[in-house]
């Protein structure tokens, strides 16, 4: 019998190879989930099984999928080169000779070591779902005796090939499962571990690989199955803002944006909110966004009222910890003010959101190929923005703030010189609720908003 190893859950934005796939129940049922394309190399390896001689383990039928995993780690790590010398300086190379058994009845699961200096400094942990459309990877590497453990173990095996070297050239390790509660939307057994430990890297922000490698056939190529159909962005936007808790925060940012001080909230794909969340004079942290569908904050009297690249950079983290690859799903909303001598109350808002409207792969690149300094891109988004006040196209008079039409060509313009452009949905929404898509005119000369029906 194998042995089994229970391991708390750590509901965290985790690191390295992570994808957020916790759900509330709630949030499952509402989910209209389109079928998404299957992983070629696991399509193509169960429709070979009935000729595969199967090999017998402790008295049941035991299958590996050490193939298939093992196809899609080294393709992708050919395909994406910055990400894989990243990834060797940062942990190691994934060592294909050893690796656990498979688990798992219904979603499969593997454990490969990752080896720095002759040793193992880490494991790399794969699950494939149920569907077998969706492949969620995370790095184990901290001091939790859970992990050391595995580690120890692999450690164990692996100096005893060394000892035999020629005589056994792939070698699988019945290594301990790892037991975690199983949420309604993750079929399978409950020795599925889909959250091991991690406190290695972070989500793309300071350093950390994130989880560039997690994904579905847009990432690993597919399987002949139906592609996933983008969310519409105007009924996205239109079902986010009717929530009674997501206006209750919209009407408190408002409150907020003429005094001055950032404040921000975190929204639930149910339209439950966090608490409000305090920032600094011209920046409010959301920190961990597992969980949340996206969020909002305000912009200051003196500051820039359109979202800027570290907020770009926040909807990339909200998009990536959607579960099952709904990347679309993910928001990022901000609300302005100024002062308007024929407006209510004498104050004008503006209120933006914005949806990531690439790729898996894409997304994955734009997350942990890129190197930004969020302090240049900020300094770089100031000076811009000052120049483009000089042209009368973007301001109602010389010395005003950017006008709506100088404002949405400034968020075009940072997409650009991020890499980004064509590539995120840009929305504005009127006092009245009404819901605009933006879209740059062709030479980039103003903007064009089409209402949402």
């Amino acid at each position: 019998m194998k042995r089994k190893l229970i391991v708390s859950l750590l509901l965290l934005v985790m690191g390295l190879f992570f994808f957020n796939s916790c759900r509330t129940d709630e949030t499952a049922q509402e989910e209209k989930r389109t079928e998404r394309e299957k992983i070629g190399a696991f399509a193509r390896f169960e429709e070979n099984l009935a000729s595969k001689k199967l090999l017998q383990k402790e008295g049941f039928e035991y299958v590996s999928y050490h193939e298939p995993f093992m196809n899609i780690i080294k393709t992708f790590m050919d395909k994406n080169p910055d990400y894989s010398k990243k990834f060797n300086e940062q942990v190691g190379d994934v060592y294909f000779d050893l690796r656990s058994l498979t688990y798992g009845d219904a979603n499969k699961g593997i454990v490969y070591p990752i080896m720095k200096d002759g040793k193992v400094n880490a494991a790399l942990f794969g699950i494939i779902n149920l569907e077998r459309d969706w492949v969620n990877f995370s790095v184990l590497k901290n001091d939790s005796p859970e992990v050391q453990s595995i580690l120890a173990k692999l450690q164990k095996a692996y100096d005893a090939m060394q000892l035999s070297k020629g005589r056994e050239q792939m070698h699988e390790e019945a290594i301990e499962e790892v037991i975690i509660t199983v949420y309604q939307s993750i079929p399978g057994p409950s020795y599925i571990f889909y959250y091991p430990f991690l406190d290695y890297g972070s989500n793309g922000g300071s350093g950390g690989l994130g989880g560039g490698m997690s994904g579905g056939g847009a990432i690993h190529g597919g399987g002949g199955g139906t592609p996933v159909t983008p969310p519409n962005p105007c009924e996205k936007a239109k079902n986010i803002l009717s929530k009674p808790d997501v206006q209750a925060k919209i009407k408190e940012l408002k409150v907020q944006a003429p005094k001055g001080g950032e404040i921000g909230v975190k929204i639930k794909s149910d339209g439950t909110t966090s608490a409000t969340i305090p920032g600094g004079a011209h920046e409010v942290d959301l920190g961990d966004t597992a969980g949340y569908l996206g969020g909002y904050h305000n912009h200051t009297p003196n500051g820039i009222k359109m979202l800027s690249p570290p907020d770009i950079i926040k909807l990339l983290n909200f998009s990536i910890a959607q579960p099952n690859g709904n990347i679309g799903d993910g928001f990022m909303g901000m609300i302005g003010s100024e002062s308007c001598s024929t407006c209510p109350n004498g104050i004008k808002y503006y209120n933006y959101m914005i949806n990531f409207s690439g790729t898996a792969q894409e997304l994955s690149q734009f997350l942990y190929n890129n190197n930004w300094d969020s302090k240049k891109l900020i300094k770089e988004f100031q000076v811009l923005e000052g120049q483009m006040t000089l042209d009368l196209s973007n301001v109602d008079y010389l010395g005003a703030d950017l006008n709506n039409q100088g404002l949405e060509k400034l968020f075009f313009e940072t997409l650009k010189g991020m890499g980004m452009e064509g590539k995120v949905n840009l929305q504005r929404i009127e006092d009245n609720g009404i819901v605009n898509n933006i879209k740059l005119n062709s030479g980039g000369t103003g903007t064009t908003a089409t209402p949402c029906s």
